[in-house]
C-alpha cells in the first residue's frame, strides 16, 4: 500500500518541485543569468529558452507534464505500472541534475531546494522499485523515463516558442 502512495503522490510532488521553479526563475535570470552564460557558454542555449518563456507559457508547460504525470499514474495503478515507474525514475533523476547544476553551476539554481527537500521521497521509490524489478529493467526504466521527460520538455518548450512567434 505505501509503495503505490509514492507513484500516486508523482504529479502533486512535481507541481511543488516546479512551483518552486516557476517561482524563483525569474529572480535567478536577473541575478545570475549573464553571469552564468558568461562563464559557462554551453550551457546559454538551454538557459536562454528558458528565459525566453513567459510565465504563462511556462506554466502551460509545468501543467502539461502534471497531466502527463497524471496520466501514466492513473495506467500505472490500473494496467501496466512501468511506464509510471519509468516517470518516477525520470522525475528522481530531473532532481539530481537539478543538485548537480548547483554543484557545477556554484549558486543556487531554481529548484534545487526542493530537489534537496525530495531526496528521501525520491530514495523510498527507489528501494522500493529495487524490490520489484530487475536491475537491467531499473536501468531500463531510469535512462528510458529521462529520456521521455527531456523529449517532452523539449517539445513543449519548442511549441511554447512557436506559439510565442505568432504574435
Amino acid at each position: 500500500m505505501f509503495s503505490i502512495l509514492l507513484y500516486i503522490m508523482l504529479p502533486v510532488v512535481y507541481i511543488l518541485h516546479d512551483l518552486e521553479e516557476m517561482f524563483m526563475r525569474r529572480k535567478w535570470e536577473k541575478k545570475y543569468f549573464d553571469e552564468t552564460v558568461k562563464n559557462h557558454p554551453k550551457v546559454k542555449s538551454v538557459l536562454s529558452t528558458l528565459k525566453g518563456l513567459n510565465q504563462l507559457e511556462y506554466g502551460i508547460v509545468v501543467f502539461e507534464q502534471f497531466l502527463f504525470l497524471t496520466i501514466a499514474v492513473v495506467w500505472g495503478t490500473y494496467a501496466d505500472p512501468m511506464p509510471m515507474c519509468a516517470l518516477f525514475w525520470g522525475f528522481g533523476l530531473h532532481l539530481f541534475i537539478h543538485i548537480l547544476h548547483t554543484v557545477f553551476l556554484r549558486l543556487y539554481f531554481p529548484g534545487v531546494i526542493s530537489s534537496l527537500l525530495l531526496i528521501p521521497y525520491f530514495a523510498f521509490g527507489v528501494h522500493d522499485l529495487l524490490q520489484q524489478y530487475t536491475l537491467a529493467e531499473n536501468i531500463i526504466m531510469a535512462v528510458g523515463g529521462l529520456a521521455v521527460i527531456a523529449l517532452n520538455l523539449t517539445l513543449m518548450y519548442w511549441l511554447m516558442k512557436k506559439f510565442s512567434d505568432l504574435e
